[in-house]
Order: structure tokens, then C-alpha cells, then sequence
């Protein structure tokens, strides 16, 4: 019985007798008539060499995968071809490697069972809560999978600490094979579980924890010398795990591509100890780097890091008082891929984001963005000041300023407005020629930042030739007096309605 996969090839059509007709395939011994008389060629599946099987199931996979909970049939693409015939079946069997044939231990399958009627092809552990929860039988299941460690080429568990703690019982050993790991502990703590200590797996590309700790003495990292990726997620904040300690393992690591490194809470400076000057080391390939935590441990990594190819820098401090930004700054300028043409500074409930060369919508992601989690406005600016202070030397070149105020309510803006910290900030934009005023009720807050006279001081922003309000709750007259007093200094300001 032959099975409507929906290749998706032109012109083709199922026949009642089973037959998949291709009208563009060449067939001289099997010709049909058109509307015009002429006579065409056609052939059907059964006809078609090896090659053309095999390029349409390679089509066939595309997207039907585990990777980053990607795929709507999870690896097993081909359960159901294998039975359409036993060419199919032959030629699927016998080209796992080319078809990249796995075995999925998921939600609901007997392992143990299924691993005795079928071939030793690769496994891939995947349990990854989206679909279900973890019974006992499938805790059975993925720790009898485990054992088969010569075979395992993908784990993916999130699971609470309990059942994790006996997966980790199973995985203290070497997986020759492993190529991606994924462990998320559904228990958040500030210890969090650690990955078991004797963990290896050399050939290991993709490496994702998720509130699971490194162990201080694990060559995991050291012998994963081909890792591409490596998140970890709510770190549990250790004193052990020190900046040196970090980078230090990364040191081989010459196809690393993205690293993000999101602590569950700060290290205080305190705890974390002094070390020797560094040397830092260069990681060629690396694009990515996120990181959330405290700005001493940022510091930290920056200071033994180089990364000449980076073109994403995301950072989310904790509620901090102070920055010390100068390896920042000096990290910035050796990348190479930043810009510093255009700047945003957005004011949200929870937190006030510095942006350099957003990118447009709708692609979610900005190239250069230093976040603070804060919520008075006052405070807001005085870490928008500092971040800004520290890249000052960068974002000179900045021409096009937007400035977003994001947050609900507005009464108590006008008693927040400390105008000497608000200047001091707009000062660092000194080249700014159009400035972008964003979100609820920007008039109010914008004549809140004038003085007395009714206007911002001419030493801030002199360059600026375009005012460009937008959002709700502003009227013209909000910038009338500053637009009116610029040009009576004899610099011209073209209000931009949009």
C-alpha cells in the first residue's frame, strides 16, 4: 500500500492503483495521451532509480528533526515509508548514515522493547516536557536507553531533580557519540543539581544546562574541543565557578559560534577572588555572547577574551548600584562588526535597555544591547548614564538618538526628574542630529527635562537638526519653546510628525 507523504513535486498526481505519477520524468515504454493527440512520456515510483528515492526522502526529513525542538514527527520520518515496500524498506535500512536514521526514546515507547526488534541504529533520548511529563515508565525507559551508551547520539530531559538525580547515576561515564545535550532542571534553586563529574563526550557540538551546575573538576568542556554552542542557563551562583575558571575551558574551542551565560543570581564582587594579570584567549569563530549577571563577573570574562568575529553582544545586569565597564569598552572596540551609527534608550517597567544598531523588526534581535533589571525612572537613567559614560569614546559617532518611554502611569515622572543626571546622559550623544522621542505621554516627560527658561541648556545635543515625537499623550506646543529657543540661537530644528 503506497502512503501520500506529499512530496511536493509539480504536476504529480496519486493514481487510483496506487501509482505516483511524475509527468516530468523521461519514460519512453509508458507514454499517455494529451488533449492535443500528442503522446507524453510518464512513469511511476516504482520505476525510479535509488538516487531519486533516495534525494526524496533526504527532502522528505527536512525539518523533522529533534534539534532545538524542531520537527513534527521527531526522527521517525521513516517509520511508515519502510513499509511501502520492500525496496523502500531495503534502501532506507541499508543508507542510515545518508538518511541520518535514529531511534527515538520518547514519551510513552518501551525501549527496551523496541531496541530488540529493531536495528542498532543511533538513539536519541528526548523527553523534553512540551510534549508530556515523565511517568515512571519512561524514567525505566530513558535510564535503560542510557546504558546503551555506545549508541546515544542526542539527550534532551527537562525534568524535576528527582528524576534527574537518577539519570545522572547512568551518565557518569563516556558517551562516544553524544552530539547534543540538553538537561533542564524544572527545580530552581540556588544550588541547583551538578552534572556528573566523570561526564565525557568528545564529540559533543551542542551543549544547553539549564539550572545544573559544571562541577569544578569536569573535563567535559576541555575535551569538547568541536562545541559550537554552549548555554547555560540560571547558573547557580558559586564562587568556584570563577571568570578565569569559565574561559579557561573554553580555551580550545575554535568552532564555538554562540555562548550565553545567564547566572540565577549575582556573585557579589566580593566573592568572586582576585587573579593574575590574564592572557586572554581568541575564540575565532565566535558570533554570539549573552550573558545576565552581575557587571564585576562580565568584567571578568571580557578581560580574558577575545572574539574577532562577534556580531551579537546581549547583556542583562541584575539590580545593581555601580559599573565598572572599561573591559566592556575595550572589547567593544576590538570586535570589529559594531557600527555606533544609531542608539536607543528604553525606559520599561522593569528594566531600561541601551541598544547600539538596532535592527529592525521583525527580527526580535539587536546586535550590541546592555540591559538593567531597575524600575524607578531616576534610577533607570543614572544605569543608562553609566552604561553610556563607559561606551562614551564609541557612541560619539552616534547620529541617530532614541529615547523610549515605555513605563504606566505618568504622575510621578515630573517628581523623578533629576535634570543634572538627565543631561549628564543626553551629553554623551554629542554628535546627534535626529533625536527619536517614543511612547506614552514623551511630551510631558520631555518638558520635564527642560529647565526653568524652557529649554534644554545649547551644550546638549548641538548638532541636532530633527525632532521626531511619536506615540500618545504629546502635543506640538510640548516642544514648541525648545524648537522656538534653538532657532533663536540660530540653530534650525525641523519637527518630524509621525
Amino acid at each position: 500500500m503506497f502512503l501520500g507523504f506529499g512530496f511536493g513535486l509539480r504536476n504529480s498526481t496519486w493514481k487510483s492503483r496506487g501509482q505516483y505519477s511524475i509527468s516530468q520524468c523521461q519514460c519512453p515504454s509508458n507514454l499517455r495521451a494529451t488533449k492535443k493527440g500528442r503522446r507524453t512520456p510518464r512513469t511511476t515510483v516504482s520505476t525510479l532509480n535509488d538516487d531519486v528515492l533516495l534525494n526524496i526522502f533526504d527532502w522528505y526529513r527536512l525539518y523533522n528533526t529533534t534539534d532545538e525542538d524542531q520537527g513534527w514527527n521527531l526522527e521517525r520520518w521513516w517509520y511508515k515509508p519502510i513499509h511501502v515496500c520492500r525496496k523502500w524498506r531495503h534502501l532506507i535500512l541499508t543508507s542510515p548514515t545518508r538518511l541520518d536514521l535514529h531511534l527515538v526514546c520518547t514519551y510513552g515507547i518501551p525501549v527496551e522493547a523496541m531496541l530488540s526488534h529493531s536495528p542498532p541504529l543511533p538513539l536519541i533520548i528526548y523527553y523534553p516536557e512540551i510534549t508530556g511529563k515523565i511517568s515512571a515508565a519512561d524514567e525505566e525507559s530513558a535510564l535503560f536507553a542510557l546504558q546503551q551508551r555506545e549508541r546515544v547520539r542526542r539527550i534532551h530531559v527537562t525534568a524535576p531533580n528527582a528524576i534527574l538525580c537518577n539519570l545522572f547515576k547512568a551518565m557518569d561515564c563516556e558517551f562516544l557519540m553524544l552530539e547534543r545535550l540538553a538537561l533542564h532542571s524544572l527545580t530552581e534553586s540556588r544550588t541547583g543539581l551538578v552534572l556528573p563529574e566523570k561526564l565525557r563526550a568528545p564529540l559533543l557540538r551542542h551543549l544547553t544546562l539549564s539550572n545544573i551546575a559544571l562541577p569544578i573538576q569536569s573535563s567535559l568542556l576541555r575535551q569538547a574541543g568541536g562545541l559550537i554552542t554552549l548555554r547555560l542557563w540560571n547558573v547557580p551562583a558559586s564562587p568556584e565557578f570563577h571568570p578565569a575558571h569559565l574561559v579557561a575551558q573554553l580555551s580550545g574551542m575554535s568552532h564555538l559560534e554562540i555562548l550565553m551565560v545567564h547566572f540565577y543570581t549575582a556573585i557579589p564582587k566580593r566573592r568572586i577572588a582576585s587573579a593574575a594579570q590574564p592572557t586572554p584567549i581568541t575564540l575565532p569563530s565566535l558570533k554570539v555572547l549573552a550573558f545576565r549577571g552581575g557587571s564585576t563577573y562580565l568584567e571578568g570574562i571580557l578581560a580574558r577574551l577575545s572574539a574577532p568575529l562577534l556580531s551579537m553582544l546581549n547583556v542583562e545586569f541584575f539590580n545593581q548600584l555601580t559599573f565598572d565597564l572599561s573591559h566592556l569598552l575595550q572589547f567593544a572596540r576590538t570586535t570589529g562588526e559594531f557600527r555606533f551609527r544609531s542608539a536607543e534608550i528604553h525606559f520599561d517597567n522593569d528594566f531600561v535597555s541601551v541598544i547600539v544598531d538596532p535592527h529592525p523588526e521583525p527580527t526580535g534581535t539587536n546586535p550590541f544591547l546592555v540591559q538593567v533589571k531597575c524600575r524607578p525612572l531616576d534610577y533607570q537613567a543614572a544605569c543608562a548614564a553609566q552604561i553610556c559614560h563607559a561606551l562614551a569614546p564609541l557612541l560619539a559617532g552616534v547620529d541617530s538618538l532614541t529615547l523610549g518611554f515605555h513605563k504606566d502611569g505618568s504622575a510621578s515622572w515630573q517628581d523623578e526628574i533629576d535634570h543634572p543626571l538627565w543631561h549628564g546622559l543626553l551629553r554623551t550623544f554629542a554628535g546627534v542630529k535626529s533625536l527619536r522621542l517614543t511612547g506614552g505621554l514623551v511630551g510631558d516627560l520631555f518638558r520635564s527635562l527642560q529647565l526653568d527658561e524652557g529649554e534644554l541648556p545649547l551644550e546638549l545635543l548641538p548638532g541636532l537638526r530633527e525632532l521626531v515625537p511619536s506615540g500618545w499623550g504629546h502635543t506640538d506646543d510640548a516642544f514648541a519653546s525648545f524648537i522656538s529657543a534653538r532657532q533663536s540661537a540660530g540653530r534650525r530644528i525641523r519637527l518630524v510628525r509621525n
